[in-house]
């Protein structure tokens, strides 16, 4: 039986569950003791705010075996300045140039050193509080009041240098010092369709059948991989904890190698929606062996078919998101074409669903390549999508992809691209 304990109650989950609860993802004991109540065999904690608050230590401190990050290991995503200063400390390479500030001064000073720079706050802003110069400021007057406030609300902000070139997500199942890699995947961050708008927590994303993407070398992966191997391995040490979860790498391919953008303790999201569509094993028996340390090098296995996501958003997303709206879906005629739904930030309201104000849901679709399903998907949204939901249109389009192919081959040929 799945029992679950969430934040609100999802339609698409419930529809699996034998029993959902609800309440606060921080409220650590009130989760432990609903599992402990319940009996449950094996727990995975998915989101990164249970995570971080370490519901993973209260539920193995009770005899629960569960799959998910400790909170010292969580600090990887939770903390970008401990990521950075583990990887300095313990990994040695990977890394952008980057600083963390305390000051506009300081900030200034990075940015006449290094140039355009990536703005991020240090803790968890669910995908949006990232600002890119270049992108999101007109002038350097712009980007520095934007870090001041960052540091009047958190004392310091961590500055990166930009980095241009194409960036892919690898994520991995891992159970001590075992790194099982999944497919490569890209997402698609921005609000609109050709990289506009704002951050996002992803507006969709797509994988390739094979599981590597056009514009990838497989140096580019073996690197992605050694970092993740390594990187686990630094934080087994740091923490004296093996760790027992899912990593997610968010690199990118540059014309000098690959460099390490951010790491989750966790499933990314949306990319674990395609790559948990592809996963042929049995996903149950790889938590549990992941929980008790017994997962085996070279056991996952996936499709070889490519996947696309798109999600369907309220139309003013992120920035200004409309008051939750109640809409129609008909299900039978997304399920009947060959595609299924994920439910995300929605709740049911009899036969009908509100939305609640972020992403609302996911329309996935597997088949022989990216330009494939999100042709066939295009279509398919052209008559159900319902009205005050948008999405991207061009999330697996080919002819995106094949521009990707060819900004990376003008860049590793030194040939000047629009970053």
């Amino acid at each position: 039986e799945l029992h679950v304990y969430a934040g609100h109650a999802n339609p698409g989950i419930a529809r699996l569950a034998a029993r959902v609860s609800t309440g606060e993802l921080t409220d650590v004991e009130k989760i432990a003791g609903t599992f402990t109540a319940g009996g449950i065999e094996l727990a995975v904690v998915g989101p990164e705010c249970p995570l971080i608050a370490g519901v993973v230590d209260a539920l193995r401190a009770r005899g629960i075996p569960t799959v998910g990050a400790t909170r010292a290991q969580a600090r990887l995503e939770g903390d970008k300045a401990f990521m950075r200063d583990l990887l300095r400390r313990r990994v040695g390479w990977g890394s952008p140039a980057w600083q963390l500030v305390q000051t506009g001064q300081q900030a200034g000073e990075f940015i006449e050193t290094v140039g355009d720079v990536a703005v991020k706050p240090v803790g968890l802003t669910g995908g949006k509080g990232v600002r890119v110069m270049g992108v999101h400021f007109e002038d350097k007057a712009q980007v520095i009041d934007y870090i001041e406030g960052w540091i009047k609300q958190d004392g310091r902000v961590l500055l990166e240098e930009r980095l241009v070139g194409e960036e892919f997500s690898r994520m991995a199942f891992v159970s001590d010092g075992v790194v099982l890699a999944m497919p490569v995947a890209q997402d698609f961050k921005y609000a609109y369709d050709g990289d506009r708008g704002n951050m996002t927590g992803g507006m969709g994303a797509y994988t390739c059948a094979g599981g590597s993407l056009p514009f990838l070398e497989q140096s580019d992966l073996d690197t992605a991989d050694r970092m993740m191997v390594e990187t686990v391995a630094a934080l087994n040490t740091e923490t004296g904890e093996g760790y027992r979860g899912f990593l997610y790498g968010q690199f990118i391919a540059t014309p000098d190698g690959v460099r390490v953008i951010e790491f989750n303790a966790r499933l990314g999201d949306p990319e674990a929606i395609n790559v948990m569509a592809l996963l042929e094993a049995d996903a149950v028996e790889m938590c549990r062996e992941i929980a008790s340390g017994e997962l085996a090098a070279g056991q996952a296995l996936f499709s070889e078919r490519a996947s696309v996501v798109k999600y369907l958003v309220p139309a003013g997303y992120p920035d200004d998101p409309a008051e939750p709206d109640v809409f129609d879906l008909d299900l039978a005629k997304i399920t009947g074409s060959g595609f299924s739904v994920i439910f995300a930030s929605v709740e049911p309201v009899g036969r009908r669903y509100r939305s609640l104000g972020s992403r609302t849901l996911a329309v996935v679709g597997l088949g022989e390549s990216p330009g494939q399903v999100s042709g066939q998907m295009e279509a398919l949204l052209g008559r159900v999508q319902p009205a005050g939901l948008r999405h991207r249109s061009d999330i697996g389009d080919e002819r995106v992809i094949q521009g990707k192919l060819q900004r990376m081959i003008d860049l590793r040929k030194g040939r000047s691209v629009h970053a």
